[in-house]
C-alpha cells in the first residue's frame, strides 16, 4: 500500500468558505497537485466526549457554532 504526504490545514475563519481569495485559489492549486485519497483521518478539538474517541461516518453531522464576525 502506498502512503500520501501528511497535510495539515487550520480551518481559519468561515468566511473563507463564502470569500476565498488567495486562500482559495493556494488550496485548490495545492489539492490539484495530490492523488486523490481513499480515506482521510482528521483529529478535531471541536468534539465533545468524556475520553479520547474514534469514529467513522460517510457524511459527519456539524455544530455550526460561529458567531461574532
Amino acid at each position: 500500500m502506498s502512503r500520501l504526504p501528511s497535510l495539515y490545514i487550520s480551518h481559519g475563519s468561515p468566511m473563507t468558505a463564502l470569500h476565498p481569495g488567495l486562500v482559495g485559489e493556494r488550496l485548490a492549486a495545492l489539492a490539484a497537485q495530490l492523488p486523490r485519497p481513499r480515506a482521510i483521518v482528521m483529529a478535531s478539538a471541536h468534539w465533545l466526549t468524556h475520553q479520547p474517541a474514534v469514529g467513522g461516518h460517510a457524511q459527519p453531522p456539524t455544530l455550526h457554532d460561529f458567531g461574532g464576525f
